[in-house]
C-alpha cells in the first residue's frame, strides 16, 4: 500500500541535498541546462531522409472521370495513399492540424473542361510546412506525378496537348525553411539529457553504498522520489528555456503559439520522461548500465521513431504503438504545433493525456516497488 503520510520537512532534506549535488557537480549541471542547447544546435543541421507513406486529403470539385483518372495514377504504386476526403478549405486546415494528412489536393470544378479543351487546368495542393522535410519530398513526388500523367494524356490525345498546372502552398512554413520544423522536433531529443542526468545520480548512490544509509532514516517513498524528481523538472526547464530561446533568436522559429502553452508541455514531457526514468532506474545498479538503457530505450527511438525526421510508420500496428509510447513522439507533435501552427493546449489534448499517463503510471509503479532495504 501507498504511504498516506508525507513529511514536507523530511521531503525539504532531499530537495535541498539534490539541488546543492546538481549545482556543486559541475558534469550534471552541464547536463542538465547547456547541453540539450548544444545538441539541438548541432542536430538541427544534420538529418534529411526519404519519406516512404504519404497520406493524401482529397477535396475533388469536379467529380468526374479525369479528376478520379487523376488521383488513381498518383496512387497506383502505394507511396501515395488517399486517407481522407475533404470538403471544405476548414477540413483541410483541420486535417493537416491533426497530422492526418500530409498533403492536400485541391481539383477545381472545371478541371475536366479545361483538360480535355487544351487549356492550363490548375490543382492546388496544400502542404503542411510543419515538417519540411516531408513537404519537399512530397511535393516534388507528386510533381513528378501530374507530369507522367500529362505525358500519358498527351499520348492518348496527341491532337489536345492538355496540362495540369500544380500550385504548391505550403501552410505553417512558407518558405519549407528545414530548420523550421526540424528545431522544434529536436526539442524533445536535446531534452531526453536531464533524462539521464538523474539515471546517472540514483545509479551512483547505490555504487557509493549512500542509498544503504535511507534503510536507517525514516525516509517515505513519496518524499524520496519527489525529492529526486522535482529537482530535474527544475533545472530541466532551465535548459529548455535555453534552447527555446536558442531556436527563437538564432534559428529564427517563429513561435505562433502561447510560450506558457509550451513551458506547460514542456514540464509534462519532463514529468513523462524522469517519471520512466525514475521506475527503470530502480532495477538498474551502475553508471554504465543506467547509460547504455537510456540511449537504447529514448534517445536511439526517438530519433527514428517519433516523427522528428520520418513520418510514423502507420503500416505496422507495432510499430504505431511502439512510437505513440515514447514521450518524445507526443512532444513533437506539441512543439511543432505550437511553434509553427499556434496550436494550444486544448488542441494538443492528446498529447497532453498521453504524457500525463506516461508520466504518472510508472511514478505510482515506482512507488510500490520503492525499497529503503537493500537487498
Amino acid at each position: 500500500m501507498f504511504e498516506t503520510k508525507m513529511s514536507i520537512h523530511r521531503l525539504w532534506a532531499i530537495l535541498r541535498k539534490e539541488f546543492r549535488h546538481i549545482w556543486r557537480d559541475k558534469r550534471t549541471l552541464f547536463l542538465v541546462t547547456l547541453s540539450p542547447a548544444i545538441m539541438l544546435f548541432t542536430f538541427a543541421y544534420l538529418f534529411a531522409f526519404e519519406v516512404q507513406n504519404v497520406r493524401l486529403g482529397v477535396w475533388d470539385l469536379d467529380q468526374t472521370a479525369s479528376s478520379r483518372r487523376l488521383i488513381a495514377s498518383v496512387t497506383a504504386d502505394g507511396k501515395f495513399a488517399r486517407t481522407e476526403t475533404l470538403t471544405s478549405y476548414d477540413s483541410v486546415r483541420d486535417a493537416l492540424m491533426r497530422g492526418t494528412v500530409h498533403l492536400a489536393v485541391i481539383i477545381p470544378p472545371d478541371f475536366e473542361t479545361k483538360l480535355l479543351g487544351g487549356e492550363l487546368s490548375p490543382v492546388q495542393v496544400i502542404a503542411d510546412g510543419s515538417d519540411s522535410v516531408t513537404s519537399s519530398q512530397t511535393v516534388a513526388r507528386f510533381r513528378q506525378r501530374a507530369f507522367e500523367f500529362n505525358r500519358k494524356l498527351s499520348i492518348d490525345n496527341a491532337n489536345a496537348g492538355p496540362q495540369i498546372s500544380v500550385q504548391i502552398q505550403a501552410w505553417y512554413n512558407r518558405e519549407l525553411d528545414s530548420k523550421f520544423s526540424m528545431v522544434p522536433g529536436l526539442l524533445p531529443i536535446a531534452l531526453i539529457l536531464p533524462t539521464l542526468a538523474i539515471a546517472l545520480a540514483i545509479t551512483r548512490e547505490k555504487e557509493l553504498g549512500s542509498f544503504e544509509t535511507l534503510a536507517t532514516t525514516p525516509i517515505r517513498a513519496v518524499e524520496y522520489l519527489l525529492g529526486k524528481l522535482i529537482p530535474y523538472i527544475v533545472f530541466g526547464l532551465i535548459s529548455a528555456s535555453i534552447a527555446i530561446a536558442l531556436a527563437i533568436f538564432w534559428f529564427g522559429v517563429p513561435l505562433r503559439g502561447s510560450l506558457v502553452d509550451l513551458v506547460a508541455l514542456t514540464a509534462l514531457y519532463l514529468f513523462a520522461t524522469l517519471g520512466e526514468t525514475l521506475l527503470i532506474s530502480s532495477f538498474l545498479t551502475s553508471q554504465g548500465t543506467a547509460m547504455r538503457v537510456i540511449l537504447l530505450i529514448f534517445f536511439i527511438p526517438s530519433f527514428f521513431m517519433a516523427g522528428i525526421i520520418l513520418p510514423i510508420d502507420t503500416r505496422s500496428g507495432a510499430a504505431q504503438i511502439s512510437s505513440f509510447l515514447l514521450p518524445a513522439t507526443q512532444f513533437v507533435q506539441a512543439t511543432r504545433g505550437i511553434f509553427l501552427k499556434s496550436m494550444g493546449i486544448v488542441e494538443l489534448i492528446v498529447p497532453v493525456i498521453f504524457l500525463s499517463g506516461l508520466g504518472l503510471v510508472p511514478f505510482l509503479i515506482s512507488l510500490r516497488l520503492f525499497k529503503k532495504q537493500v537487498d
